[in-house]
């Protein structure tokens, strides 16, 4: 199975027994250099606030895979945006250039100085290029391309989360991985499963699911650190005792969900998830004070002859 690949992965855990019956290996199985037209929408819900959705179109550019390493340069170039042709030269937003693995997941941002230069102008101009903003974007100037990709290319991740799968239908492949909250990388582990519910080898598809939550247990166990952690991050002020004991009541009992649902309907012959939906859910309860949010994206993969 291959290895799961995600933003605050550290390290993997456990793999599931060995299925008594056969598994479907699915691949990649791209060969050269490829073209594809890639269509992704995206919906956003919060709580008590309007939907926000966006779409947008990407002319995907890949090169062939490096013999030894199955690697492959990949360039995303923005075509549409809300079915609105983006004329060339006129894109809101450069080209995503990476560096993927045999999935196709991004091992690294290879444009990341010109992608930097592009978020600090757009923060400039949104106005939140202040003292909290520069100390904040300040902090992205020691990205390298690798540590990069997860942050700016959850997109492509995503996708490729389906891809390189080798499962018995039918049954779950239950995995754990460790990761780390924000301030203080207080650590949580995270439970994920993927299974594939369906073969179809008249049409060629695969239907292939996967989950991921963080384990309650040890989102329990990480809070204490956490919450001691943006206190310190927030900063020492004369009622800072005060600030401390409210904060830690508040989150006495919190309850956190961070849980991603995905479905991919993968063609068997060449690997690619030609159609992703995933939901990813971000809720908290502390007490009277609550949030949800909500994020869908809805994509279609096409390889072109």
């Amino acid at each position: 199975m291959r290895i799961l690949a995600g933003a605050v992965v550290c390290f993997l855990l456990g793999n599931a027994p060995v299925a008594a019956q056969d598994t479907v290996p699915l691949p990649v199985r791209i060969d050269g250099s490829a073209r594809l037209v890639l269509n992704l929408t995206k919906i956003e819900r919060r709580s008590g606030q309007p939907e926000q959705r966006a779409a947008f179109t990407y002319d995907v550019t890949m090169t062939g895979a490096d013999k030894e390493t199955g690697e492959r340069g990949v360039v995303w170039h923005l075509t549409a945006m809300d079915g609105e042709r983006v004329e060339p030269g006129a894109s809101p937003s450069p080209d995503i250039r990476m560096t993927v693995d045999e999935n196709l997941t991004p091992v690294s941002l290879d444009n990341l100085d010109e992608v930097m230069e592009a978020a600090r102008r757009q923060l400039s101009a949104s106005g939140q290029m202040d003292e909290a903003g520069a100390r904040a974007f300040e902090g992205l100037l020691s990205l390298t391309p690798e540590t990069a990709a997860p942050l700016f290319t959850r997109d492509a991740t995503m996708l490729a989360q389906g891809q390189g799968t080798d499962l018995a239908p039918g049954e779950p492949s239950f995995y754990e991985i460790e990761g780390s909250l924000p301030w203080g990388g207080a650590k949580v582990t995270m439970i994920g499963d993927y299974e594939l519910t369906e073969v179809d080898r008249t049409l060629g598809k695969a239907h292939v699911v996967w989950s991921q939550q963080i384990d309650p247990t040890s989102l329990r166990e990480a809070m204490p650190q956490m919450i001691e952690s943006l206190f310190a991050e927030l900063g020492a002020t004369d009622d800072s005792s005060d600030v401390a004991a409210k904060l830690r009541a508040a989150m006495t009992g919190a309850t956190v969900e961070n849980s991603r649902r995905c479905e991919f309907t993968v063609d068997i012959a060449t690997g690619l998830a030609e159609k992703v939906d995933c939901l990813t859910t971000i809720a908290f309860v502390a007490g009277e004070e609550s949030s949800r949010r909500e994020t869908r994206l809805i994509a279609t993969q096409d390889l072109k002859p």
